[in-house]
């Protein structure tokens, strides 16, 4: 290994210099009670953060491979490091208030954190099938801990199991196909397969291969009927640990299932295409329909979640069955788009539970009259709402455009048009919130009083801006996903 090998993953270096900084720094913060100011070890981890993504913002133009090729630097891995890193600082601004509610304000949170976006950044940069698993894993083992930081509870507890079980069986799927990829190309990286299988993408035995890894990463990103974990973990996880799934593993399995399945499978391409458009439609009819019928808004948002990822594998179908980049490129767009307006609605969760964390459930008779109690978080939330369904001025609206818009330039209009009914049924769900929230009583009274931290403010004010410039002008992100295709395709 040499100087050059180490370029590309300076900014996993950075964010795990972090986290192990981050667990050396903690016990020395603890006072008696065992708490302690935590204002050090989040200092540290969003200084961690913030390095990260200016190494990687000034990569940006590189084209290098490392490790003989198993992870290359190139736009598309800095796009979505770039996306990963505001995503985790968001989070973690978002978490301290909350956090000491809950009388669970540990340092480890934040390590666990930074050590997830490692994997993340891994399995987006990841040119090889042993390197994305193991960045897979990484995330995933983080990620289990993380749902269940409240060990005290059960049903954190709970979630934290579920998760574990079905994500053990959902990698070990995984890892057979993998397997039977290296049994019939005789190599593990994308390009080389995709050499090896070129002329056999039809045959028995590579599309089983195919199904099997596209199964294990379907797990990843809630899509049915390999969804069953996900409202039962996001109901039972931390609030800001909820936003974080909803976000990161899913954009990180997004960008590996985008990057391995056109290079290594390219003479699969239409039956994967197919699998994928067939996954989206289930996915978009569960994750809807089970919505309708939630009257916990937390456990809305995740069903919430699952018709998003149907949403975005419209076009990761799309992109299979033309065989072109373009539908890709408005999956990249809404998963920029849907990291903000996601994460500004958990978000909003989380500070109504810091404010009253024995009391409040998510219900909705408990968002009744929010707009009279908190006006700007009723109005916050109802923007997050509103750009979630698709409003046009919002980020939310300009993801589905470009999704959909690549999903009819694929002559397949009459999955765009599945789509936008799904996404008119979703207006009901949302848009009851709002009307709780504006237009009905609470059945008991109750007062927001605690002033917002200074952290959560930034979270929200970032997601919001965030959410409204994307929805308004989108073209900068356009070009970056426009440059970020490019490099993968040279």
């Amino acid at each position: 290994m040499q100087w050059p090998d180490l370029v590309p993953v300076i900014p996993e270096l950075i964010l795990l210099v972090a986290a192990c900084v981050v667990l050396l720094v903690e016990p020395f913060l603890k006072t008696e009670d065992g708490r302690g100011d935590k204002t050090a070890v989040i200092a540290i981890a969003l200084t961690g953060l913030l390095g990260a993504l200016v190494v990687s913002l000034a990569l940006v133009g590189q084209d290098r491979e490392s490790f003989a090729g198993m992870l290359v630097l190139d736009d598309w891995a800095v796009f979505f490091k770039v996306l990963f890193a505001i995503g985790a600082g968001l989070v973690i601004l978002m978490s301290p208030g909350y956090l000491e509610a809950h009388r669970r304000h540990l340092g480890e949170f934040y390590a666990l954190v930074l050590l997830a976006v490692v994997g993340m950044d891994l399995m987006a940069a990841a040119r090889d099938f042993i390197l994305l698993y193991v960045a897979l894993e990484l995330m995933a083992i983080s990620s289990y801990v993380l749902a269940a930081f409240f060990r005290y509870r059960v049903r954190s507890n709970e979630s934290s199991l579920k998760y574990f079980l079905t994500g053990s069986f959902a990698s070990a799927i995984m890892l057979y196909g993998i397997s039977l990829v290296y049994g019939l190309a005789g190599a593990t990286g994308y390009a080389a397969v995709g050499q090896a299988l070129g002329g056999r993408g039809g045959s028995a035995g590579v599309l089983l291969a195919v199904f099997l890894v596209a199964v294990g990463l379907g797990f990843k990103v809630s899509a049915a009927p390999f969804h069953m974990w996900t409202p039962d973990v996001y109901q039972g996880a931390p609030t800001p640990i909820a936003a974080f799934f909803s976000v990161g593993p899913k954009t990180a399995a997004f960008a590996a299932i985008m990057a391995a399945f056109i290079v290594a499978f390219p003479g699969a391409v239409q039956e994967w295409g197919v699998f994928f458009i067939v996954l989206s439609i289930a996915t978009m009819l569960v994750g809807n329909l089970y919505a309708l019928v939630q009257t916990n808004v937390k456990r809305m948002l995740a069903y919430s979640s699952i018709a998003h990822a149907g949403y975005l594998l419209t076009g990761v179908g799309a992109m299979g069955w033309a065989g072109n980049s373009y539908p890709g490129h408005g999956v990249m767009v809404y998963l920029a788009a849907y990291t903000f307006m996601n994460l500004g609605a958990f978000g909003l969760l989380a500070y109504l539970k810091t404010q009253m964390p024995h009391s409040f459930d998510y219900s909705l008779k408990q968002m009744a009259g929010l707009g009279r109690r908190s006006p700007w978080a009723a109005v916050l939330l109802s923007l997050f709402l509103l750009s979630l369904t698709g409003i046009p001025g919002t980020a939310g609206f300009i993801g589905k455009f470009y999704v959909f818009s690549g999903v009819v330039w694929a002559d397949l209009w009459w999955l765009a048009v599945i789509g936008v009914l799904l996404s008119v049924v979703s207006a009901y769900y949302y848009l009851r919130v709002i009307i709780y929230m504006f237009f009905r009583e609470p059945e008991e009274e109750y007062e927001v009083r605690e002033p917002i931290s200074g952290g959560m403010a930034a979270s929200l004010a970032v997601s919001a801006i965030a959410t409204v410039v994307i929805g308004i002008l989108p073209s900068w992100l356009w070009d970056s996903v426009a440059s970020a295709f490019n490099a993968l395709f040279d």
